[in-house]
């Protein structure tokens, strides 16, 4: 009887444990800003709530008008140490952004249409449509492309964001 009740014991502790270890080992969101960027870095959603905040107007899928909160994508990549306007030039204008998603989606932008010297493009990266989170499968990290028709950039579930140069 005590063998049995010492093994009960031992397997509630290790149980116990496990869901300890589980819990301490779920990551925390983020963005990783990687690739050819002069500073990369990765950013929490913590951190992107803590930056001035922006609100875009746009047509979700549901084909209603929403606004998004969240920061431009231009200030983060000025963070990551990128420079736009007449410093966008040259080599400097055969770059891209390959943006991933936590399902393996992949979207493209150049940098040039990010520069709104170049474009009136405005790209939020955004963590809540109408002052909610966003919910899980599309945040919390979600792209905002108002201008484009399509949304096919409109990416979900943001996990990186890399810098890619054309050789």
């Amino acid at each position: 009887m005590k063998s049995s009740q010492s093994i009960l014991f031992f397997l509630l502790f290790l149980n116990f444990c496990g869901e300890k270890t589980n819990a301490q080992s779920k990551e925390i969101p983020s963005i990783e800003f990687s690739g050819e960027f002069p500073i990369p870095f990765d950013l929490s959603l913590e951190e992107l709530k803590a930056m001035p905040q922006i609100e875009v107007s746009g047509k979700d899928k549901d084909e209603e008008i929403h606004v998004f909160q969240g920061v431009f994508l231009i200030d983060l990549l000025k963070k990551a140490g990128m420079v736009f306007g007449t410093g966008l030039k040259g080599k400097n204008q055969a770059q891209y952004l390959l943006v991933e998603a936590a399902d393996g989606y992949k979207v493209v932008f150049s940098l040039p249409e990010i520069d709104p010297e170049f474009s009136g493009k405005e790209i939020l990266v955004a963590h809540s449509r109408d002052g909610i989170p966003l919910e899980e499968g599309v945040g919390p990290f979600r792209f905002v492309v108002p201008e484009e028709k399509l949304h096919a950039r409109w990416i979900r579930e943001v996990t990186a964001v890399k810098l890619i140069r054309v050789e």
